[in-house]
């Protein structure tokens, strides 16, 4: 669990960082020895290919995995919005519980840069969880709408996917709709206090 808000931003700065690689597994590249034939190396000769390079992990999945670790379960919901499961609406699920970072609980009327929302996404039985939406809200990543990062996972953890791409990052679908949260800062969980 986080212990600071000073620790939560360095994170969250952590998170946002671009350019992360893994670290090469400083294995030597194998050494193969190909067969006869067409664009074969001739016989007795060796060819040393180099090791495949790790993917890319996208942000969506590293938020995924941050958000396991920092054991978001744990956290409260925005004050004056209850623990409990409550009701929902389409896109999300019949009943939603919602969890906050201490940041953005600190400063629910203004949700200020770090803040972080996630919403569990239940059926009608309030028991079965059908995905999660999470809102990060990242200095400079769209200043136009709220500079809030949008993603939506399964429920075992598997980024979304529509029409073939991830639902993260710029999802038009929830800024559209977002947009009509009162205070312009693109949360519903904060209206009416």
């Amino acid at each position: 669990m986080i212990r600071s808000l000073k620790s939560a931003v360095a994170i969250a700065a952590v998170l946002l960082g671009t350019g992360f690689l893994w670290a090469q597994s400083g294995s030597r590249p194998a050494v193969t020895r190909p067969q006869n034939g067409a664009g074969a190396v001739p016989s007795g000769t060796y060819r040393q290919t180099t090791p495949q390079q790790p993917r890319e992990v996208p942000f969506e999945e590293k938020l995924w995995d941050w958000l396991q670790k920092a054991q978001y379960k744990n956290w409260g919901p925005l004050p004056g919005v209850t623990a409990d499961a409550y009701r929902g609406e389409e896109p999300h699920g019949a009943a939603l519980r919602l969890y906050a970072n201490r940041v953005a609980a600190g400063k629910s009327s203004e949700l200020p840069l770090g803040s972080i929302l996630v919403k569990e996404n239940y059926s009608e039985d309030a028991q079965t969880l059908m995905g999660i939406t999470v809102m990060y809200r990242a200095k400079g990543f769209d200043p136009e709408h709220g500079d809030w990062f949008w993603a939506k996972y399964e429920a075992d953890g598997r980024v979304s996917q529509m029409n073939g791409m991830p639902v993260a990052g710029r999802v038009g679908m929830c800024i559209e709709c977002h947009s009509g949260a009162g205070g312009k800062d693109f949360s519903f969980a904060n209206d009416g206090r």
